[in-house]
Order: structure tokens, then C-alpha cells, then sequence
């Protein structure tokens, strides 16, 4: 039997979401020159989802590996709407960025099983966005430790001087843990308008500046992939579905029985996992975060198992050159109001270059990022195993009742 393709969109899609949510909404895909991403409109996400609405959003992004919903009404759709949204497509989960580990701040290399202190919103960092443009830009209120705040409106003492913050590394979130992300998810806020660099964009092209933030070593060509980001606070996407489904047949089946090692820390044992994923609603195998060293400096490099160091790091860069092939690129342009959801298991991204120290609104970027890992959920509250979120959910959190309900 012919294994599902991940160019083979759903057929009568547009006909399901019209039957569910009405004549009203339309749908837009792919969004990509090949099969990723579908735009849909008309849906409000503040009134509850129907479990067959959520199941065909479900549907939808397992083929698709990017969803946008757009135009959300950000004067009614809270944090807390998003947050219980959210809830549908796995576990929240704390982001790094909001708590202490051991003491020390969670993205840095502490302690791999120390205590987990959540910071309230006034110590995170990003609360500084609240006081760079005063009554022009501030964060949606909120206090949960899952809710990253995504800007270049940071603390004051970066806006003393106008500077270009090169763009992230190529990743997947959090991979790092023995049951990675399955779903994150942007809502969009500020979006930079500007357009008033000397090529007509946000920003100019980055000067080349060696490696950074790559660790050297890696050939020109991978190198200059990376590097190729987009300039109007896009987000960069690496479709790895439609990476995987580009190789021979016999590639494919000897990928499929790769495993790989991953690890908090340089001095964990780590754990093993698979490079190749299947998407258990649409079959669609992927590889599953295929880069050596996402995090350089932050993560230790991955291994493949039965591989020297060496020999993992030629390997995944080869992948990795692989995918961020242009016909698997998708530089996504957000907009005000719109809900972003990516499947981790079947793509990579990255963050684009942007201005910091700015001091207009036009230059202001603020998204609100959500991550969700476990089974996804038709019906809310989620009835998680209390003794699962204790192993999976870093400190155990769980939306509090007054987002999602009264758990029975």
C-alpha cells in the first residue's frame, strides 16, 4: 500500500469547514510553493469550539504542519481565550524563559532536576515591554508561566542604542525532553510596519558576520541557508514532511530506523528518540528536529546512536542542508489578530533579524507564544493523568480552572 503523501492535502476540506463553521469562513492553502500552511477566516475563537470543529482544525494542521486562523478581535480575545484554546492541542507548557531551575534561569545549564520556581510577570524579562512605548504598546495582562512573550521591546538598557539583533538558530521547540512539543502556537499583537531601510524593508540584510550563532565548522552552503532569513519580522519555517517525502524510498526506510540522543545537559545520559515521526491522524511521516546543535552554547549537540560525534555532526548537517532547501522554506508574514499554529514534529523555524532599541510603534514586534505537548483534547477540561504531568509538565502546571473549567 502507498504510504499518505505530504503533498496530499485532504480532499473536500473547504466543504467540511463550511458544514462546521458556516458559510462565512473561507480557506486558503497551501500557503507555501509546496504543501504547507492553510489560512482560514471567519472563525472566532473566542465562542467554545464544537468537538468536531476541533477535530477538523486537528485534521487541517496534520497535513497542513501550519494553521493561521486570522482576524481575532485582540480587544475580546484574551490571553486567558488563548490559553484555553490551546488547551485542545495538548498540555501547556511552562516556557523557560518564566521560571528559575535550581535557582538559576531555566535556558541556562543549570541543574537538570532542580526545583522549578515560576517568576510572576513582573520579574520575567519581557515585562519590560510595558514601559518602552507607554501608551502606544504594552502586553495583554496575563500572569501564567506558559505564555512567552515574543519582542524586541525589551529592558531599557537595550534601548539606549539602536542595534540589529541577528536572527535565531534553525529549531524545533524544545526537543530536549523525552516527550517533545507537539504543537506551538502564536497570537499576534504588534507587527513592524516600518519599511524604511535602503532596501525598502524592516531591515537590511545582516552584515556576514562569521558563524555566529553556529557553532564553525559547517560548509558554506548549509551556512548560507541558514543565514537566508527573512526581513520583515517573518517567521522562517522548514517544511520536514515534505523534506522527507523528497527522498528515495530506500533513504527514507533508513532514516526511519535512525535514533538519536538528546539531553537537558553535556553531563546527562540523555535519552534516545526517533529522527522519523508519524503523524498518528494523517500518517504523514517527518523528521523530527534533524540539527545537530540547535542551541549552540545552550544544548549540548545531539548524537546519533551508533555514530561518533564526528560522524552525528556530518550526518545531521546533511539533513539539515536538506531541508532548508528553498522548496521547503515558508517565510510566514504575521498579522494583528491572527492565531499561528505549527505541528514540531514535522517542521523547523527560526526568528527573524529585528531592530532593537527602537522607539516608534511602527518598529515594535510582540507576539505571545503557547506550546502544548501530550494527546489533544476534543472536550475541556483536559482529564491529564496527575502522575503524567508530574513526569512530562516541567513543574507540573495546569491551566487553572477559571481558563478552562471545573475538572470533574
Amino acid at each position: 500500500m502507498q504510504e499518505p503523501s505530504a503533498n496530499a492535502l485532504p480532499v473536500n476540506l473547504e466543504d467540511r469547514f463550511a458544514a462546521l463553521f458556516g458559510d462565512a469562513v473561507s480557506v486558503e492553502r497551501p500557503l507555501s510553493a509546496g504543501s504547507m500552511g492553510a489560512r482560514v477566516s471567519g472563525i472566532d475563537l473566542n465562542v467554545p469550539l464544537r468537538p468536531a470543529q476541533v477535530e477538523l482544525l486537528m485534521d487541517t494542521l496534520s497535513h497542513c504542519r501550519l494553521l493561521t486562523i486570522v482576524g481575532q478581535d485582540l480587544d475580546r480575545f484574551s490571553l486567558a481565550s488563548f490559553e484555553r484554546f490551546a488547551n485542545h492541542w495538548g498540555a501547556p507548557v511552562a516556557h523557560p524563559s518564566n521560571f528559575l531551575r535550581g535557582g538559576k534561569p531555566a535556558q541556562q545549564d543549570g541543574a537538570s532536576d532542580g526545583a522549578i520556581e515560576y517568576l510572576p510577570y513582573a520579574d520575567r524579562r519581557a515585562a519590560a515591554a510595558d514601559t518602552i512605548l507607554p501608551g502606544q504598546v504594552a502586553c495583554l495582562p496575563h500572569e501564567s508561566p506558559a505564555v512567552l512573550v515574543a519582542t524586541n521591546l525589551l529592558g531599557q538598557d537595550d534601548r539606549k542604542e539602536f542595534r540589529l539583533k541577528d536572527g535565531g538558530t534553525w529549531h524545533t521547540d524544545i526537543e530536549y525532553e523525552p516527550l517533545p512539543l507537539y504543537v506551538s502556537m502564536f497570537l499576534v499583537h504588534h507587527v513592524p510596519v516600518a519599511r524604511d531601510a535602503p532596501n525598502g524593508q524592516w531591515i537590511a540584510p545582516p552584515a556576514a558576520s562569521g558563524p555566529e550563532p553556529y557553532f564553525p565548522g559547517s560548509d558554506d552552503e548549509l551556512m548560507a541557508r541558514r543565514k537566508r532569513l527573512p526581513l520583515n519580522g517573518e517567521t522562517a519555517f522548514a517544511d520536514t514532511a515534505a523534506a522527507f517525502a523528497a527522498l528515495p524510498a530506500a533513504e527514507q526506510a533508513k532514516l526511519e530506523t535512525v535514533q538519536l540522543r538528546r539531553r537537558l545537559n553535556a553531563e546527562d545520559e540523555g535519552f534516545l528518540a526517533p529522527l522519523v515521526r508519524t503523524n498518528p491522524r494523517s500518517s504523514v511521516k517527518s523528521l523530527h528536529s534533524p540539527v545537530w546543535a540547535s542551541r549552540p552554547g545552550v544544548r549540548p549537540p545531539i548524537e546519533v546512536d551508533g555514530m561518533t560525534a564526528d560522524e552525528s555532526r556530518e550526518f545531521l548537517d546533511g539533513l539539515e542542508k536538506h531541508v532548508l532547501q528553498p522548496q521547503f522554506r515558508y517565510d510566514h508574514q504575521h498579522t494583528p489578530g491572527d492565531v499561528t499554529l505549527w505541528n514540531n514534529y514535522m517542521s523547523l523555524h527560526t526568528s527573524p533579524p529585528i531592530k532593537i532599541g527602537v522607539n516608534k510603534a511602527e518598529d515594535a514586534r510582540l507576539l505571545y507564544r503557547l506550546s502544548c505537548k501530550g494527546k489533544p483534547c476534543l472536550v475541556l477540561p483536559r482529564d491529564d493523568d496527575p502522575s503524567w504531568i508530574d513526569t512530562h509538565i516541567t513543574g507540573g502546571y495546569r491551566s487553572p480552572d477559571s481558563i478552562v473549567g471545573v475538572r470533574r
